[in-house]
C-alpha cells in the first residue's frame, strides 16, 4: 500500500496509538480501571478492546489478501471480543504491558498494509456481520482498523475526564 492516501491512513493510526500511549503514561494506573458509569468501559477496557480488535482485523485483512472473497468479520457477540473487555481479564493487564502491546500494533499494521495493493482495496467479500456484508477491503482498513482506533482515543479522553 504505497499511495499517499494510504500512507496518511497509516500515519493517522500511528498518531492515535501514540496519543493513547501518552495518555496512559500520564494517568495514574488505578484511574485507568475506573468506569465512568455502570454501562461504560474503563479506559483500560477500551485499550484491551483496541488490542484485541486490531489483532483480529489485521488477521482478517491478511487472510483476505490470500483468499480473496472469503467470508470475513464477526458480530458483537464474538467470544474474543467479549473476553477482551471482561473486567476480570482487564484487571490483570498492567499499564506498562498495555503500552508495549499498543506500540507493537504499529509495525503489525504496517506489515500487513504494505501487502495491500490498490486493486485489493475495491475487492468485496461476504461477512459474518450483515452490516459489513459486501463491503470492500478499503472499509476494513479505513473503518475497522484506522478510524476504530481514532474513535477509541476520543472515547478514552472523554472517559478519563469523567472519572478524574
Amino acid at each position: 500500500m504505497t499511495t499517499a492516501v494510504q500512507n496518511e491512513k497509516l500515519e493517522m493510526f500511528k498518531k492515535s496509538i501514540d496519543d493513547i500511549v501518552a495518555i496512559l503514561k500520564n494517568t495514574e494506573e488505578a484511574t485507568l480501571y475506573v468506569k465512568p458509569s455502570e454501562n461504560e468501559w474503563s479506559a483500560m477496557q477500551i485499550v484491551s478492546h483496541i488490542l484485541e480488535a486490531v489483532d483480529f482485523w489485521v488477521a482478517d485483512l491478511e487472510a483476505l489478501l490470500v483468499v480473496p472473497g472469503a467470508k470475513w468479520g464477526r458480530n458483537h457477540e464474538h467470544v474474543r471480543r467479549l473476553a477482551a473487555v471482561n473486567e476480570d481479564i482487564v484487571s490483570r493487564i498492567n499499564k506498562d504491558a498495555a503500552i508495549n502491546a499498543l506500540q507493537s500494533l504499529v509495525p503489525k499494521v504496517e506489515e500487513v498494509l504494505v501487502k495491500v495493493k490498490e486493486e485489493d482495496l475495491v475487492k468485496t467479500a461476504p461477512s459474518y456481520n450483515p452490516n459489513f456484508d459486501g463491503k470492500p477491503l478499503s472499509f476494513l482498513v479505513d473503518h475497522l482498523i484506522v478510524k476504530h482506533v481514532v474513535g477509541h482515543y476520543g472515547q478514552i479522553v472523554r472517559h478519563l475526564e469523567k472519572v478524574r
